[in-house]
């Protein structure tokens, strides 16, 4: 619990601290005081900031859908601009003393009272109660020209380096959109036409219809995995809250998909089942998110087992062709390999062992039953009902690959 606890803090603390340098640099050290830019650019950054603990939060809250899209969308974008930002800004501050050197050379003539100026007016005489400390009138000038002059310097070097580095990283962020991934698979693809793996209300994540590879890795075969989370009627994916939602883990039990038929979603024979695997605590929060994501690493070193937790693998009829259902409550598989299975057949339950942060399915079609070496396969399902966008509206399709974060039902 203290551990938690100190988690939660110390991501408010990173957020807080990231956004005050951000502000800092890209701000504060780029207008002037008082002036309208700095006024915008300070609500904005704290805007930024407000949006990306909101991303944070909408979605273990199970805020309505319009709710957490309004947070999502900004949160999360900026988030993956934020990294590249920061580093660029980093990068910046080596440059900048070297910039200030450059840039920074003597004021060259004092300009003593009497001189003209350009517009054909003398400049007044030096003041005589004590404001010039009592310096000579050459000195008093040229130190206040100097002065003039260094603040535009500093705001030009602050500018330069706060505009170079947002364009930095905003290049950084598209180039890593885009590297390695393909567009969203479309109903046009060749692909394998098979059935939802259950029955009821689930929700969509890391939906192939938003990005290929749809896990963001060709790992395991996931090229166009998706995953589907059990929901309720008000389209929740748990019928509670509390503290530990926010800060830290949660029984598995505690979920609406926990313990739900999984089901063969097409005529095949079984060749592979793992079962054994403990269903692990649930993790909605950022707290208890960090160090789950921190032994990622060490889950892909143990091998498929660590990562799919029970499943099976199914050989669709026809051959050439293989299905894997990943995350089962342990003791669940209802099979065995070599068995014949047919659609609809309730094969396992579904649960939260392996690499799962709450009790989800994972369906993907590949081309091996070894799931180490298996290249993904895109996937077509047959008729069911969408809800795009929240409860109020549906639509149904046939043959078609569900929306990220759409909910649906097959028929």
């Amino acid at each position: 619990m203290a551990l938690l606890l100190l988690n939660a803090v110390l991501v408010l603390a990173v957020v807080a601290a990231v956004h005050l340098y951000v502000h800092r640099r890209l701000v504060r050290d780029v207008s002037r005081e008082g002036s309208a830019w700095r006024r915008a650019g300070t609500a904005l950054v704290w805007l930024l900031s407000a949006v990306t603990v909101g991303a944070m939060v909408a979605g273990p809250a199970d805020l309505p859908f319009r709710v957490v899209r309004a947070f999502e969308w900004p949160g999360l974008l900026w988030l993956a601009l934020l990294p590249y930002l920061i580093v660029a800004l980093l990068l910046g501050e080596v440059v900048r003393p070297l910039l200030r050197r450059f840039l920074a050379r003597p004021y060259e003539g004092s300009s003593p009272p009497g001189t003209p100026r350009g517009d054909g007016t003398e400049r007044g005489p030096v003041r005589d109660d004590g404001a010039n400390d009592g310096k000579p009138a050459e000195e008093f000038f040229g130190e206040n020209r100097e002065a003039e002059s260094a603040t535009p310097r500093r705001l030009f070097i602050a500018r330069t380096i706060g505009i170079s580095a947002t364009a930095l990283a905003g290049g950084m962020s598209y180039v890593d959109s885009m590297v390695g991934e393909t567009p969203a698979q479309s109903t046009g693809d060749n692909a394998v036409e098979v059935s939802f793996p259950f029955t009821g209300l689930w929700r969509v994540e890391n939906s192939p219809a938003r990005r290929v590879p749809s896990h963001g890795t060709d790992m395991f075969g996931g090229r166009y995995a998706i995953d589907f989370v059990g929901v309720d009627d008000r389209h929740r994916t748990a019928g509670s809250r509390s503290w530990r939602t926010f800060l830290a883990t949660e029984p598995p039990e505690l979920f609406v998909a926990f313990g739900r038929p999984v089901l063969a979603p097409a005529d095949g024979t079984v060749v592979a089942v793992h079962d054994g695997e403990p269903d692990h605590e649930a993790r909605r929060s950022q707290p208890a998110l960090i160090p789950y994501a921190l032994s990622q690493g060490a889950r892909v070193r143990r091998g498929v087992e660590a990562i799919a937790g029970n499943h099976v693998v199914m050989s669709l009829a026809g051959g050439g062709v293989f299905v894997a259902l990943v995350h089962f409550r342990a003791g669940s598989v209802r099979v065995s390999v070599g068995e014949r299975v047919v659609a609809g057949q309730h094969i396992a339950d579904c649960g939260n062992s392996g690499n799962s942060t709450q009790p989800h399915v994972h369906m993907q079609a590949m081309d091996s039953a070894d799931l180490s070496v298996a290249r993904g396969v895109p996937m077509r399902f047959r008729r069911f009902r969408e809800w795009p966008s929240g409860p109020a509206r549906n639509r149904v399709r046939d043959l078609a690959v569900p929306g990220e974060r759409a909910v649906v039902e097959p028929l």
